[in-house]
């Protein structure tokens, strides 16, 4: 009897404890599971991305929602029940770009990736690829102007083409009933939207110590990350200069149909002479507000706060918005003079599942609007970026974006579609000495002279200013999976991008492929020069 016990209690915690890991941070792979998460009988944590499995396993219906893979061989060396399981990451899609003299594009990259589940508790995870392509005429000359591919490394050029690579890893550990501890190199996300106005996977991958506790209703999670600042340095890691964000976010599900969120995160460098501190012990403390810290530091850090509010209506449908905070003075946004310093960023927006009761429908509408100088800083080596690209929204700051979304999936077949219409400031066609806080990546000391050419401007910054661009997006796919773990699939994608400004000539791009792509990781194709 007594050995019957003891077994039982060894086997008890492994049964439990089977489907550990950690989802892609991918809307191809972990749509499904989104969408059970936003039924107004599940209480998830739907907003912290990537998603832990055992959180998934647990929802209504979730062991259906997964199609079985075009070969039977690639459905069972995917299975996350197995110890070892993995599978490759392939990209083969030719294609054209109609409004270029060079209209022929590829895209053919290689890779793979393995998970080793070493103990009930204990997982191991590792993605790696390297890619050749040729890239539409917008993306070139955005790529051309940072140095990278959107969220996938440097851009290495030979002639046309351009060769890049993205690796990531973690290693996960479930410590009892309440935390999670990760070590490891990627990227996460914050939010519900399409877009996150606090911390997105838009930037390369990074490497992280993340903390995860869930308790009650609660699910906290503590950030530390170490970033880079590649402005104006050569493809040389040695050189890049080093800066630290230490980040929180507290995630209350004060029903099963209202969660509330809050955010804040810290910036700083290693390397500046007046502070030379390298991790600021001071920023580790896990339930400290950092914004008094650095005030008692009297440091120049860069600081943000944020909060969320995300309400279920009917049985699937949410609505979610976002409010962030970098500086603001009440009595200027009272008078609404457009003062620099007032940064701030507004989210709202709806997504339906199965919408007006047509199964495997999702529809999202969803607004964004950031003001001017949001995520910039006095030093630019502390502004909210990494590897040349904003942490949240693609764009950075001063700008408002409206976005539509629709998907359909049966089975393995998938259509999507998603349409952005954003209008914005720019400077890099209009006056490049000065900053009208469209560009977090100057700072936000180098703004134009006020009138009597003696003294910086400082209110009058508005959304469109100096010179006003509309950027029109629409990304369209058709596909059938051949294995949804990886993402794997054979599609069909058309772009169509229009971009009108004040001063400069309007721009067109109608971009088509076909082939097979490994959507393993989201992809970013919503880039444009600022």
């Amino acid at each position: 009897m007594t050995k019957g016990l003891c077994l039982m209690a060894l086997l008890v915690p492994t049964s439990v404890l089977a489907q550990q890991g950690i989802l892609p941070l991918s809307r191809v792979v972990d749509a499904p599971w989104t969408a059970l998460m936003h039924r107004s009988d599940a209480a998830a944590h739907s907003a912290l991305r990537p998603f832990f499995r055992e959180d998934l396993v647990a929802l209504p219906g979730a062991d259906t929602l997964v199609p079985v893979a075009w070969k039977p061989w690639l459905g069972r060396i995917t299975d996350p029940s197995h110890r070892w399981h993995g599978g490759p990451l392939i990209d083969a899609l030719a294609g054209a770009s109609l409004n270029q003299s060079e209209m022929a594009k590829y895209r053919a990259g290689a890779g793979g990736w393995l998970e080793w589940n070493a103990t009930p508790r204990l997982t191991f995870g590792v993605d790696a690829r390297a890619w050749s392509e040729t890239l539409p005429s917008y993306l070139d000359r955005w790529s051309y102007a940072t140095g990278v591919t959107p969220g996938e490394g440097f851009a290495h050029r030979s002639g046309e083409s351009i060769m890049h690579y993205d690796w990531n890893a973690h290693a996960d550990y479930k410590a009892g009933d309440y935390f999670h501890f990760t070590l490891g190199k990627g990227r996460n996300f914050f939010g519900e939207g399409y877009r996150s106005l606090l911390l997105s996977d838009e930037a390369y991958s990074y490497p992280y110590f993340k903390i995860t506790t869930t308790a009650w209703h609660i699910r906290y999670v503590n950030l530390y990350t170490l970033m880079d600042d590649i402005q104006g340095i050569p493809e040389d890691s040695t050189r890049f200069a080093k800066k630290f964000t230490s980040m929180h976010y507290l995630s209350w599900n004060i029903s099963k149909r209202v969660n509330v969120g809050l955010f804040e995160a810290i910036v700083w460098q290693d390397n500046d002479p007046k502070y030379p501190r390298g991790f600021d012990l001071s920023y580790v403390n896990p339930v400290i507000f950092y914004r008094p810290v650095e005030y008692g530091l009297g440091s120049p850090d860069n600081a943000l706060l944020g909060a969320v509010l995300n309400v279920k209506v009917g049985r699937r449908t949410q609505l979610y918005s976002q409010v962030i905070l970098d500086e603001f003075l009440l009595n200027h946004v009272r008078a609404g003079d457009g003062w620099y310093g007032n940064k701030q960023g507004v989210q709202v927006g709806g997504v339906a599942h199965d919408a007006f009761g047509m199964k495997g429908v999702m529809l999202r509408g969803e607004l964004n609007y950031v003001r001017p100088f949001m995520y910039t800083h006095s030093d630019p080596r502390q502004n909210y970026a990494h590897h040349a690209q904003p942490l949240a929204h693609p764009y950075g700051s001063g700008f408002v974006e409206g976005l539509v979304q629709g998907e359909w999936r049966k089975g393995p077949w998938m259509v999507s579609n998603i349409l952005s219409w954003t209008v914005m400031g720019q400077d890099t066609s209009f006056d490049i000495n000065s900053n009208y806080g469209n560009n977090i990546f100057i700072s936000d000391t180098e703004r134009p002279l006020s009138a009597d050419g003696t003294t910086l401007r400082s209110n009058g910054f508005r959304v469109g200013d100096p010179s006003e661009a509309t950027v029109v997006q629409n990304e369209f796919r058709a596909a059938r999976l051949l294995e949804s773990r990886s993402g794997l699939m054979l599609e069909f994608a058309w772009t169509f991008r229009s971009e009108t400004s004040d001063h400069a000539p309007a721009r067109m791009a109608n971009y088509l492929r076909l082939g097979i792509s490994t959507h393993f990781r989201d992809r970013h194709p919503f880039q444009t020069v600022r």
